[in-house]
């Protein structure tokens, strides 16, 4: 029925990641269409190797009174000539965007919460359910079963040979740069470190040391038996993943990938995640949060951890 398909999508890495069951299901309600991602250029990095979809288009965000960015973005829409529009987002933009389609192509049919739109989406209670939730009910309007689980097995490649002799696990000490207080304290990863050691399991830390090269330096400083492999794509983190016995992360983006290829996560939060909204998808998550991430002991982190028996 629907020949040429936008899928909308923006938000944080960790989103972008929980989607890609999403589209592989619309892959495989619409085999023979023509499907396009629209997402943020910072995310290029990830979703040039997307395998659901045709093509991917990219918009800058840097800052919302930035109009000629919007315009920019709405005559590639328009351009198009989709008959179909996923918003995924629904956001204050992406309302922008299904207003002016319309006037240009009246026969366009778009999904999302927008009203007057072909299969809308009603968002009564919406701050209740997890973002993965609220997808699956948006497309089942479309009679599309979308699974809740991360499909990224494409990322897995079988070229890496740096896995260490001894079993292992992933150190991801890091976040996004803005949100420095997500990030549980690097002495306390270190110290982490030797307990494992002692226990003859190696820790392997991964990150970039552009915006997290003063925890990578500490941990490796205070242990040194720490393997970094920083600096590595993610396709490298994803292959790391599947052969770890287990992760000890912080709320960042490639936590998500280390859960979605199976690696049972130890999640370490603060007060500002909402575990209920932001879920970590795996086969194994065991969760911890305080009001400071700091407060969380190492004794603790140890008692816990999510590791493949």
């Amino acid at each position: 029925m629907f020949k040429n398909i936008l899928i909308i999508k923006h938000g944080a890495l960790g989103d972008l990641i929980q989607i890609t069951g999403s589209l592989k299901s619309i892959r495989s309600k619409y085999p023979n269409s023509k499907i396009t991602l629209l997402t943020d250029e910072k995310f290029i990095f990830f979703t040039k190797d997307i395998i659901f979809v045709n093509e991917v288009i990219y918009e800058s965000r840097s800052s919302p009174v930035r109009i000629d960015l919007w315009i920019l973005s709405l005559l590639k829409i328009i351009s198009k000539n989709y008959d179909l529009i996923i918003d995924l987002q629904n956001s204050d933009r992406t309302s922008v965007y299904y207003f002016f389609s319309k006037i240009f192509n009246f026969k366009l049919a778009w999904s999302g919460n927008r009203h007057g739109g072909k299969f809308k989406y009603r968002l009564s209670k919406e701050n209740q359910l997890p973002i993965k939730d609220r997808i699956i009910n948006q497309l089942k309007l479309m009679d599309i079963d979308s699974s809740d689980k991360p499909e990224i097995d494409w990322m897995i490649k079988n070229n890496i040979n740096d896995f260490p002799s001894n079993d292992f696990v992933i150190f991801l000490p890091g976040s996004s740069p803005k949100h420095k207080h997500k990030r549980w304290p690097a002495e306390n990863f270190a110290k982490l470190a030797i307990i494992l050691k002692e226990k003859n399991i190696d820790t392997v830390i991964l990150g970039q040391s552009k915006s997290e090269g003063e925890e990578i330096k500490k941990i490796k400083s205070l242990s040194p038996s720490t393997i970094d492999c920083s600096d590595k794509d993610l396709s490298f983190i994803a292959t790391m993943a599947s052969k770890a016995i287990g992760a000890i992360a912080n709320d960042t983006g490639p936590t998500f990938i280390v859960a979605a290829v199976g690696c049972p996560v130890t999640w370490l939060l603060s007060s500002h995640t909402n575990p209920k909204i932001t879920q970590l998808v795996g086969s194994k998550v065991n969760t911890l949060k305080k009001e400071d991430i700091s407060e969380i002991s190492v004794v603790e982190v140890e008692n816990n951890l999510a590791l493949r028996h």
